[in-house]
């Protein structure tokens, strides 16, 4: 990043540095001596040349004093940023007061007039085009889009109206209060540039303070559209300014409407032609990077130029919707990109304002009058005042629309609206413009305008923090003073977790804990004293959560007010719309969302967070999915028109020779002939409308074209014989049959009247008028080869009605993982119960009815989910390749050009993942019986269950199994949507600070969906227990099911290691592991997918062979007790499965209990090699203990084994150590004493009755489902 970042400065430095460059060199200024005199050429010096008076002349470069002067306002800028980070004042100020002082001292020191002289005569027109870009760009796209949409109007009233309005009051104080007898236009030319807003100091800042993030959008959107009118205003008055103008009213309102209207549309369309270009770059910053910059120079320079427009406006639109369409730029890129611009505007910045502040000794400072230090001061005034009265003018209306507008908002407008970079360029422009009084207008409008820039940055920026706290605008709301209480606490848990744990590290025993704990204590940013704040006291007592009552003194939870409760909800609902909003971006940035799926999804966030009480609607999702435009009515219609009109079949003829011609008639070699003699014709028919009776060569080709015609006449006749003959009656029902008879009727006709009629002059000419639009008809012929085209406009048809889908089902799809990752986040989000549970409600009711919908949608299209659910699984695999690759280089395995060619490859199928069909037909069956876990890759056990398997039907409403039946096998879900609720034993945890028992607590309720190709009843064929939940279906369905029987049998069968039975039981552990593991704090970064990667290198021993004893060596990484339950050989802790053991555990010993036998699965670390057992099952299924291992294998291959494990470290204390030494472990806190009667019995069969991961209860209480879509 930081080479990245180093060549975006060296980017930005070079094109400043050539652009004045090229002018200094080739420019049309002359030179200037120090005090600013034209140099004129000493003896001897031609051309650039010195010479001595000989013959021998020496070519002499002049030192590029321009170079040093703008790395060196860059390391000024650079050093005043550092030194100002504690000093409330803009370091623009600073900087321009520096430029002032470099000029200063630069008319007294000749050698510092060298590195200034030439910069500060530099043309004012090259400055804007190289700034004024980036400054521009880079604020639109930075900006919120949404926001500024809601905000559109106010922002073009403040912009428009309220620039007249202002201008034209600030026209009339220059007029009044300036003795400088201006005229009306110049007044209104510096009423514009004085109107034009750079509010970046207060917006930064009230970024900083968490302020209303609509406010600050407001005040930035009007200065981008400010900014370009202001330009357009002050050029118009500009030119009426010059003497002897002849500009008319109507001249200037064309112009002015050309270019405030022409600008934006330019800028529309340059937008459109790079975000199409980026959509087709796929990771290539250097490339998308380039697009951006070329783009916005070349938008700029062709809308002031060539074309006339408004170069400002053009580029505020291109910014915006770049911004809008952000997502097709590649995810990668993105930040790095906004880095880049952002690198840029501080450079022009920083340049500009060091330039500026030259510039004003050169041209300004030489004729100030005393009497304009005052007008300073007053204009100062004036202007403050004047946009307040402006505000105050249409603060009616804006308060109104959009996000309203209080007064309180209005002060922070009126305080806040600065002056910058954009009116010092339009007052240099002025200053140096050749057609105006430099003395009484250029410089005087240049040293105003300067003055008004520095007092507003240096009074208004640097007040409006305390303005802010006298409105009471920086005032943290108490939720999200909890909020961020919440968020310390957690933070420092974490810490004493990992405190706890290094502690425990044989390494690490030595070190100063103390010091260590000090310093990295993290404080409540928000945690000041109630008087600097301002908070109640009830404020502060809801904040503590919990008040001591004085008489027993037990801690009571206190209760918010109506009020506070309301601020509460809506913070929290605010908070898990932006979780989601965070959750579909990163789900895009994996390539799990298309770029118009992730726009959409993240546009129903930003629309429900501005409603009261808006969450998303799944109605809103849904009409993504629905068919509905001129797509289906044109297929429709085209499918009506191929079928023929009526769909009546044709029965077979009683008469041989109407059988023969209905067969010949639908041969395809028939149609073939006769679509290539319409072709043909096709030559006679267009030579006829070529040549008329007018035409040199007509009476030479008539005999031919009239002979052509009869002969294809005869043809289409012998056809319509041939269908009639075949079709007999039904030919009529044909709308194709009915159009070639109309074709062969209008041919007669057409003969007839050509022979009859012919070109004879002598009859009514209307007549001659029918007989040439016959002859035209003749090229309706050509409307039959329409007949081929119609299926493939059908297929094109289809593929965008399938496109619509896709992206429907692609919405739907995410908006059901973001659903699940904000649940596993929201009680963390929230800490009031009700609020809470208010939420997960709301959450849970609209993932369980959007996963039906996605169900219903895949049932009418099955391919559209096929599709996506193949483009999901191929993403995820190359996502993980590509990581691997980066792994092996950041271990060493491969150097930077290896692993860049392989990171090519990848990207290159990933590039081409996106150009895959929006539709995939469904695999049959039997497919989905190969691709089960369990049975994948066993041709013998596919076969088994083959010809064992029973297709069975289902109708809506049916149950397939039912709560508290007794196992009778496993079911396969080939199509349709199954409804699984019923009951469920939740896990419960004891306090957050204890490692020791996860308890189950009462009975609760779950409902979820299961569509194709999820199983049901594996769990029940294991444990042979009654279910605790029952399927029915919400379709008609279709399930293999394999009765219990003839599993059983397969379970005795594949017993070859490793067996049917251990390989179900994996799969199982896994499944229940996932959700566990994604609770603990070492994991809460990691995706659920790469936490079932980590979970595949696990293997379940076989406890025993093992003595029901197991010990957890250093090269494991993780233990998940699955079932049953475990002591901790050490503490003699009781846990209770599923739970992750504890790293601090070395030893687990296990009670044997046929009902409810122990399961663990064990997680070895990535530097253990595991053997492979046979050539088609490796090690992620394979391990089960090395005693059964060896128990296969001949002593020669045995002793192998043991060899290489040994050398791996398993079994032994060798390896990488992630767990704690045994001899160092802290011991765990002591669980709570066990109920009455002991714990409840827990077991899989209560988690997963049917062998669907039914609602499981982590350590925290969370409850988890696995996906059904």
């Amino acid at each position: 990043m930081a080479v990245q970042l180093g060549a975006s400065f060296y980017v930005a430095v070079l094109a400043v540095v050539a652009a004045q460059f090229l002018r200094v060199t080739w420019g049309s200024a002359p030179a200037h001596d120090v005090a600013g005199h034209p140099v004129t050429a000493g003896p001897g010096v031609t051309n650039g040349t010195v010479g001595n008076g000989t013959a021998t002349e020496i070519h002499a470069h002049p030192p590029p004093y321009e170079i040093v002067f703008l790395f060196g306002s860059c390391v000024f800028g650079a050093l005043v940023r550092t030194l100002l980070q504690k000093v409330p004042v803009p370091y623009t100020v600073v900087l321009l007061i520096l430029g002032v002082g470099l000029g200063l001292l630069s008319d007294k020191v000749p050698e510092i007039g060298d590195y200034t002289t030439s910069v500060a005569h530099m043309d004012p027109h090259l400055l804007l085009h190289v700034f004024l870009p980036v400054l521009i760009f880079e604020s639109a796209f930075a900006m919120d889009v949404h926001t500024f949409v809601k905000s559109f109007v106010q922002v073009c009233i403040l912009a428009i109206l309220g620039l007249l309005v202002a201008s034209a009051l600030t026209a009339v104080l220059a007029m009044y209060v300036f003795s400088y007898n201006w005229s009306f236009s110049v007044s209104m030319m510096f009423g514009a540039i004085m109107s034009a807003t750079d509010p970046v100091a207060v917006v930064a800042l009230l970024k900083d303070l968490g302020a209303s993030k609509q406010l600050g959008t407001l005040i930035e959107g009007e200065s981008l559209l400010n900014d370009g009118c202001s330009i357009v205003l002050s050029s118009v008055f500009k030119e009426m300014s010059v003497p002897n103008h002849n500009s008319t009213a109507s001249s200037v309102t064309v112009y002015f409407l050309r270019v405030a209207l022409g600008g934006p549309a330019f800028g529309f369309a340059m937008a459109k032609i790079t975000t199409a270009w980026l959509s087709y770059i796929f990771n290539d910053a250097m490339v998308e990077i380039s697009i951006t910059l070329a783009s916005t120079y070349l938008t700029f320079y062709f809308g002031e130029s060539v074309l006339g427009v408004s170069g400002v406006l053009a580029v505020v639109v291109l910014g915006l919707i770049v911004n809008a369409e952000r997502t097709a730029i590649s995810p990668e890129v993105e930040v790095f990109l906004h880095r880049f611009w952002e690198m840029l505007a501080y450079i022009a910045n920083t340049l500009i304002f060091m330039l500026v502040g030259l510039v004003i000794t050169k041209h300004a400072l030489a004729n100030v009058d005393p009497i304009d230090w005052f007008y300073v001061l007053a204009l100062y005034v004036g202007i403050n005042i004047i946009r307040g009265l402006v505000i105050a003018m249409f603060s009616p209306i804006l308060s109104r629309i959009g996000y309203g507008l209080s007064w309180r908002n209005g002060v922070i407008m009126t305080w806040g609206g600065l002056r910058g970079a954009v009116s010092l360029a339009m007052a240099l422009l002025v200053s140096q413009s050749e057609e105006l009084d430099s003395q009484m207008i250029g410089s005087k409008v240049l040293f105003h305008t300067s003055g008004i820039v520095v007092l507003t940055l240096l009074i208004n920026a640097t007040t409006i923090q305390w303005l802010l706290k006298m409105l009471g605008m920086s005032d943290i709301s108490v939720p999200k003073r909890l909020a961020m209480a919440n968020a310390v606490r957690r933070i420092q848990e974490g810490q004493a977790r990992t405190f706890a744990m290094l502690k425990a590290d044989r390494f690490l025993a030595d070190a100063d804990w103390t010091i260590a704990v000090k310093a990295a204590e993290i404080h409540d940013p928000y945690k000041t004293t109630s008087e600097e704040e301002g908070l109640s006291k009830e404020a502060m007592s809801l904040a503590q959560r919990s008040s001591v009552c004085p008489s027993c003194h037990t801690d009571v939870p206190n209760e918010p007010s109506p009020l506070e409760y309301a601020e509460m909800m809506d913070e929290a609902r605010l908070r898990m719309l932006k979780a989601e909003q965070v959750s579909y971006w990163k789900q895009f940035e994996h390539g799990m969302l298309s770029r118009e799926a992730v726009r959409m999804l993240v546009g129903y966030t930003e629309t429900a967070a501005d409603q009261e009480d808006g969450f998303i609607s799944v109605t809103d999702l849904k009409k993504n999915w629905e068919i509905k435009g001129i797509y289906p009515y044109l297929k429709l219609k085209l499918e009506e028109l191929i079928r023929g009109g009526k769909t009546q079949e044709i029965p077979d003829a009683r008469f041989a020779i109407s059988r023969v011609m209905f067969a010949i008639s639908n041969h395809v070699a028939f149609e073939v002939s006769i679509m290539a003699i319409i072709i043909l014709n096709m030559i006679p028919i267009i030579m006829a409308f070529v040549v008329q009776e007018d035409h040199p060569l007509y009476v030479q080709y008539k005999p031919g074209l009239k002979i052509s015609n009869y002969i294809f006449t005869v043809i289409y006749s012998l056809e319509a014989i041939i269908k009639v003959i075949g079709w007999r009656k039904y030919y009529i029902f044909s709308n194709w049959n009915k159009f070639d008879l109309f074709i062969l009727i209008m041919s007669f006709v057409d003969i007839i009247l050509d022979e009859t009629i012919g070109d004879n002059k002598g009859f009514n000419p209307s007549l001659l008028k029918v007989v040439k639009l016959i002859r035209l008809l003749r090229g309706l012929r050509m409307l039959r080869l329409f007949k081929v085209l119609i299926p493939k406009l059908i297929n094109f048809l289809n593929g965008r009605i399938n496109l619509q889908l896709s992206l429907g089902y692609d919405v739907g799809k995410g908006f059901v993982l973001g659903e699940e990752e904000v649940s596993k986040l929201i009680d963390r989000l929230v800490d009031n119960d009700s609020i809470l549970d208010y939420l997960k409600n709301i959450s849970e009711t609209n993932r369980l009815e959007c996963i039906r919908e996605l169900g219903m949608l895949q049932r009418v299209h099955p391919g559209i989910a096929v599709s996506v659910k193949t483009r999901q699984s191929i993403r995820t695999v190359l996502n993980h390749s590509r990581d691997t690759i980066r792994e092996l280089q950041g271990a060493g395995l491969i150097d930077e050009g290896e692993a860049h060619k392989l990171e090519k490859v990848v990207e290159i199928k990933m590039k081409q993942l996106m150009n895959a069909p929006s539709s995939i037909p469904p695999p049959p069956p039997e497919n989905l019986l190969k691709n089960v876990p369990w049975i994948e890759g066993d041709k013998k056990l596919i076969d088994f269950i083959k010809a064992r398997a029973e297709l069975l039907h289902f109708d809506y409403g049916d149950v397939i199994v039912r709560e508290g039946d007794i196992p009778n096998g496993i079911y396969l879900i080939v199509s349709g949507l199954v409804k699984l609720f019923g009951q469920s034993e939740y896990l419960d945890h004891e306090l957050a600070s204890s490692h020791s028992v996860t308890v189950a607590s009462g009975p609760g309720h779950f409902e979820d969906y299961l569509s194709v190709g999820n199983v049901i009843g594996e769990m029940g064929v294991l444990t042979g227990r009654p279910r605790n939940a029952t399927v029915s279906c919400e379709t008609a369905t279709q399930v293999y099911y394999i009765n219990l029987e003839d599993m059983q049998i397969a379970l005795e069968t594949f017993t070859l290691h490793p067996s049917l039975l251990y390989r179900l039981w994996r799969i199982i552990a896994i499944r229940i592991a996932t959700p566990l593991m994604l609770e603990q704090i070492a994991f809460q970064g990691w995706t659920q997918e790469k936490i079932k990667l980590h979970l595949e290198r696990g293997f379940l021993p076989d406890l025993e062979d093992e003595g029901y004893s197991f010990e957890i060596e250093d090269t494991v990484d993780d233990v998940i007790l699955i079932q049953g339950r475990a002591i901790d050989a050490h503490t003699r802790d009781e846990l209770v499965g599923p739970h992750v053991i504890p790293r601090s555990v070395h030893r687990l010993t296990f009670k044997k209990d046929d009902r409810n036998e122990p399961k663990i699965l064990v997680v070895p670390n990535q530097n253990i090699t595991l053997p492979v057992l046979d050539g088609r099952i490796s090690i992620h299924g394979s391990t089960v203990s090395v005693a059964a291992i060896r128990s296969n294998l001949c002593l020669r291959h045995a002793s192998r084994v043991r060899l290489h494990n040994t050398s791996s470290g398993i079994g032994g204390s060798g390896g990488i150590n992630r767990r704690p030494s045994r001899t160092s472990a802290k011991k765990i806190e002591a669980p709570l004493p066990p109920p009455k009667g002991g714990f409840p019995m827990r077991n899989l069969e209560s988690l997963d009755p049917i062998g669907y991961p039914s609602p499981v209860k982590g350590q925290n209480g969370m409850t988890y489902v696995d996906e059904a879509v």
